[in-house]
């Protein structure tokens, strides 16, 4: 019964996830996927050391989804297995970290740990603040979905160290103050215990602590997107997309001043709570692939004032010298994954109306007034790509498209000089 109790465990953990979401040398301290062999040596290991009433835990988020990992925690050239299970037994529900070493050929378990929580959300490995030694952060989950902990790990003399605990909703790892080493970021959203704020976790030569903290908009309810980029002027930065109570979204863009966080949207004055409120849907990205994060913000197409119908231009906003600074607008429905950024020439000139037979976004030459705009210069369709052959026919060009859907356009019959090229359409369209 041991046997095939270990056989089935084995085969249902047979596919192991690798990858390190941090630097090169890093990646050179993980090792590939195991063997069947081999993963059924150190779970027979792991039997012997905890008993057979377990379970494995599987890491919910991350790069990370085995129950299995193998880093070299003690950088001594030997990989070790790390494990994650709980018990049966029904005594003790929380997660529980084995530590396994190959000693005289055999896979043997060295140390056991008691986790933080009941599920493990994450788990990612890091150089936390350039120091050449490897860390390993373990995010545990509870039952309620904003509370989690952080436990940041280093193995010493075959014992796992815990060097940081602290609790957190969303982690990201980047180099926010930099100094050429990884940050860990920790972000915690709005409930019973606190409101939103955002912490720096690294190491800068005492080991593992959270240097500084800043708050966030105490009418933030939830963070649903927090990514790292840079600001117009190429410093790193954190930009937290917050859903507010209003139903609205708003950014909040933090970085580093001399290694303390800073959070211009807290400052008196800062236009930055006005200028990035927008409706849910439309997230901070790096749009046009330089590193550098746009943050939206939208505006009525000409002829659209307090209409309910009225279609939005979004524009997409750099963050230079405290101040928001357009460097794109588009035309972005994020819902069908696209946004065609307007040319020049067709700011202030050019409309959109929708079409309510086929829901196409249609662009007119703007005359003063939509009821005057009717020169049809292009409408957008997103089809099937089983229906594209047919809209082809119909004289639309497909301009981007995806596994799901394909986008495609179709010219006015006009030669006014606002109509575009399709290599025009093609080099300003933008797939989410």
């Amino acid at each position: 019964m041991k046997q095939s109790k270990i056989i089935g465990l084995c085969a249902a953990v047979c596919i192991l996830t690798g990858g390190c979401a941090v630097d090169s040398s890093i990646d050179s301290l993980l090792s590939p996927p195991m063997i069947s062999e081999e993963q059924q040596e150190i779970y027979s290991a792991l039997i012997e050391a905890a008993g057979e009433d377990i379970s494995l835990v599987y890491p919910r988020s991350g790069a990370y989804r085995s129950a299995f990992v193998f880093p070299d925690l003690d950088m001594d050239g030997e990989k070790e297995a790390v494990v994650f299970y709980g018990s049966l037994n029904g005594k003790d529900s929380s997660v529980r970290v084995n530590i396994l070493d190959k000693i005289d050929g055999k896979w043997r378990s060295v140390y056991d740990h008691a986790g933080g929580g009941t599920t493990v959300e994450q788990v990612f490995f890091t150089d936390l603040g350039g120091t050449g030694r490897l860390r390993m952060a373990i995010g545990y989950g509870y039952m309620t979905p904003t509370e989690k902990t952080l436990k940041i790990y280093c193995l010493d003399d075959g014992v796992l160290e815990t060097e940081y605990t602290g609790s957190y909703y969303k982690t990201l790892t980047l180099d926010l103050d930099n100094n050429g080493g990884q940050d860990i970021v920790m972000v915690n959203c709005n409930n019973e215990n606190h409101f939103a704020s955002l912490s720096l976790v690294t190491d800068r030569g005492e080991g593992a602590e959270c240097v500084s903290t800043v708050d966030m908009d105490p009418a933030t309810v939830d963070i649903p997107s927090v990514i790292g980029g840079y600001i117009g002027n190429g410093t790193p930065a954190v930009f937290a997309d917050g859903l507010l109570g209003s139903g609205n979204l708003s950014t909040e863009i933090i970085y580093c001043v001399n290694g303390e966080l800073r959070n211009p949207a807290r400052i008196d004055g800062s236009e930055l709570p006005v200028r990035t409120v927008r409706p849910t849907g439309l997230y901070s990205r790096d749009i046009d692939g330089d590193g550098i994060i746009e943050i939206p913000e939208r505006e009525a197409f000409p002829g659209y004032k307090d209409r309910q119908d009225a279609q939005y231009i979004t524009n997409w906003n750099v963050f230079e010298n405290y101040s928001m600074v357009k460097k794109y607008s588009s035309l972005t429905d994020p819902y069908s994954g696209y946004a065609f950024m307007i040319p020049v020439r067709w700011e202030g000139r050019v409309t959109v109306k929708n079409d309510g037979t086929t829901g196409e976004k249609v662009f007119y030459k703007y005359n003063g007034s939509l009821a005057e705009s009717r020169l049809e210069l292009m409408r957008i369709m997103v089809c099937s790509k089983e229906d594209s052959e047919k809209y082809l026919l119909l004289g639309y060009t497909a301009v981007a498209g995806t596994d799901n859907a394909v986008y495609m356009v179709r010219f006015g019959d006009t030669e006014d000089n606002l109509l575009l090229t399709t290599a025009e359409v093609s080099n300003n369209f933008y797939l989410y």
